[in-house]
């Protein structure tokens, strides 16, 4: 069934590209960039932020505002920028990885003393967001944390039927999970104008070569309107000499940069696009336990659970987290940029039911350190466990948990019991807890 629905996603895809139509996601990612935006210049949430992509942006505006640091992002995009979507339909979930062309920058600003600490700029940078869906949402089950009833989202969207309660749901969809920014080899706005540069130039070395061989021949000519007529022979010879050899020239030219710049991007990338090869390793290995994986799912999850980790100011009392709650450094990181590639190391089945996965996280990690911005390109070993039983829910949200012993509802992120029945929670009996993170 992978196989053929994997094959499906990508057909379909294929032809909604080739008819040009525009997926609702599109749409959500647009939104999204432009809410991220105005999310760190003064706190607004993203609509359609996920509750765990809430929680580390909330986090993260913590962490800046006791580091007494400012983030200003700026993502522009226009009409001509590449756009596309690819879509993963894992019922009744359905999984989308939407990209889009824009200049982008990055500005980190001491609140203090309101001076530019440093900028970085991009001009040729691609935003992906992966956004989760599900269109039977208002059928879905849900429990009321006060009596434990079961009923439909539609049937709670005024307050439990049985009790009154009124309560925050638990994820709505269509949101968006997570998001990342990588850099292009070049700009490919500014390779598009190549030809249309060297067509003008053309021109202008043809009308010059027209009015030279007109004027100088003028005096010679009897009639003097054949000068116009070799001057008109020449601009046009002189305008097609030039095209193919200032064609062939900046060709030349823009080989050499982009060989140059290719060379570095690999040398300075080849962690990252080894670490793509094992893509689908992880995805094989994992279905063999859990037929529903998404590598595309467990990739914002992944991150999502770092961002938490590291911006967290409690790493003690964490439910996803059991491991070593000193993480040196840790405190200092003031952004996180992933780079776009995770790497499978290993997967195991230990104590006859956990199943223990072993990634590396690739990112620019970004430290506030005496004072002074520092950026550096860091990898984590991440090591992650859950019961074999606990099978992919892209539904599930650790803000919003039952307690298998009562059915309340509640916000699992520092709690280890149950607030209202006192019951353990344990988080890898539903989803990936993390157990080893370090370099």
């Amino acid at each position: 069934m992978g196989f053929f629905q994997d094959f499906a996603d990508n057909w379909n895809s294929i032809k909604e590209k080739n008819m040009g139509i525009v997926k609702p996601s599109e749409g959500i990612r647009d939104e999204f960039l432009t809410d991220i935006v105005k999310f760190y210049e003064d706190g607004t949430e993203p609509s359609k932020a996920s509750q765990d992509m809430r929680y580390y942006l909330h986090q993260h505006e913590k962490r800046l505002a006791e580091k007494g640091v400012k983030i200003s992002r700026r993502y522009l995009m226009d009409e001509k920028s590449l756009k596309h979507t690819t879509t993963k339909n894992r019922p009744p979930y359905s999984v989308d990885l939407s990209f889009v062309e824009c200049d982008s920058s990055t500005q980190f600003t001491n609140t203090s003393t309101q001076k530019i600490m440093k900028k970085h700029k991009n001009s040729a940078s691609i935003f992906y967001v992966n956004i989760l869906n599900r269109e039977d949402q208002m059928n879905a089950e849900y429990i009321c944390p006060n009596c434990g009833h079961k009923a439909t989202l539609e049937v709670f969207s005024n307050g439990c039927p049985m009790c009154g309660t009124r309560f925050q749901m638990k994820q709505l969809f269509p949101c968006v999970t997570n998001y990342y920014l990588l850099s292009q080899l070049a700009d490919r706005r500014k390779i598009n104008k190549i030809i249309p540069t060297v067509r003008n130039l053309a021109i202008l070395c043809g009308l010059g070569m027209a009015v030279y061989t007109t004027i100088s021949t003028w005096p010679k000519c009897e009639p003097h309107a054949a000068a116009l007529f070799f001057g008109v022979g020449a601009g046009l010879l002189t305008g097609m000499v030039s095209f193919f050899v200032i064609y062939i020239l900046s060709s030349i030219f823009l080989m050499h940069y982009m060989l140059i710049k290719g060379v570095s991007k690999t040398i300075s990338s080849a962690d990252v696009q080894s670490a793509a090869l094992t893509k689908n390793a992880l995805t094989k290995a994992m279905q063999r336990f859990d037929p529903e994986f998404s590598y595309e799912y467990f990739e914002g999850k992944a991150m999502s659970l770092f961002r938490a980790i590291v911006f967290s100011d409690d790493r003690t009392n964490m439910s996803i987290y059991r491991g070593d709650p000193n993480l040196p450094g840790f405190d200092d990181i003031i952004d996180i940029d992933y780079r776009g590639a995770m790497k499978f190391l290993n997967l195991s089945v230990q104590n006859g039911n956990d199943l223990v996965l072993l990634v590396r996280l690739y990112m620019y990690n970004t430290y506030l350190i005496n004072g002074k911005i520092v950026q550096k390109k860091e990898d984590f070993n991440m090591t992650l466990v859950k019961k074999l039983t606990a099978q992919e829910n892209y539904g599930f949200s650790i803000h919003a948990v039952n307690c298998k012993s009562c059915a309340a509802s509640f916000d699992a992120m520092h709690i280890l019991q149950c607030p209202t029945c006192g019951a353990p929670y344990h988080l890898e009996e539903e989803d990936w807890v993390v157990v080893g993170l370090k370099k």
